[in-house]
């Protein structure tokens, strides 16, 4: 694999499995397929398949005060019917009753993203939002996600998020995955630890309209005005409750 990605502000490239940034390789974390068991439909055969990376990334390619930019790359593939994914997160509470959105933009390939809130009757509602290259998705407060490669190609994903918290993946952990599973041919399945209170589905320009929230290229726009992306870490600045 060898993609150019950026040449300006900074030039990035994929180089197998490596990311240069201006000609230095960025550091490397990933994804293995036995930590992927938990939230998977089928548990995969890794006595045959081995343990391969699921997906990796590369964060803080940019940062600028406390809001980072990654890069994320998910491989084409699919495992007992399953398209690959990521694992799947929360975030903690950013202000009272909001918790710390993030924005993600596809820069090469297809995907899919289950977003999922807790809603008051115990249970989940769920949006599937599909986006395909250079779409940006704007993640809202409260909302889970998982990022999904539909696609014959490496999905290469960039986002924005607050660097000063943790990812939370108890729920998924706990619930085996997201409230539902996306595999070959577009099929949904529901995932049975779940109470699905309503789903619906969206194209990412269709749900970022909804919070009116648009945005180009999220590298150049960070780049030169990171005041913009204020919201990463004060969400109640552009989300009211």
């Amino acid at each position: 694999m060898n993609i150019s990605l950026y040449e300006k502000p900074m030039k990035i490239e994929l180089k197998d499995n490596s990311l240069l940034v201006d000609g230095k390789e960025h550091q490397r974390s990933a994804r293995k397929m036995k930590e992927m068991e938990d939230v998977m439909l089928t548990e995969p055969e890794t006595d045959f398949l081995g343990n391969p990376d699921m997906y990796y990334m590369f964060r803080d390619v940019m940062k600028k005060g406390n809001i980072r930019f990654d890069i994320t790359v998910i491989p084409a593939m699919v495992t007992e019917k399953e398209y690959n994914k990521t694992y799947g997160h929360y975030h903690p509470e950013a202000v009272q009753g909001l918790t710390y959105p993030e924005v993600y933009q596809i820069l090469k390939g297809n995907a899919v993203f289950i977003l999922q809130k807790k809603n008051a009757t115990g249970g989940v509602d769920v949006i599937v939002v599909t986006a395909g290259q250079g779409d940006v998705l704007f993640i809202p407060p409260n909302y889970g996600h998982v990022s999904i490669n539909t696609g014959k190609t490496p999905l290469v994903l960039s986002n924005l998020v607050a660097c000063n918290f943790d990812s939370e993946y108890e729920e998924f952990k706990n619930n085996k995955g997201a409230a539902y599973y996306y595999l070959e041919g577009g099929e949904l399945v529901q995932n049975p630890n779940y109470f699905v209170g309503n789903m619906q589905r969206a194209k990412a320009s269709e749900f970022n309209a909804r919070f009116g929230f648009t945005a180009k290229d999220l590298l150049v726009q960070f780049s030169e005005k990171p005041e913009q992306f204020q919201f990463l870490e004060n969400p109640g600045v552009l989300i009211k409750k």
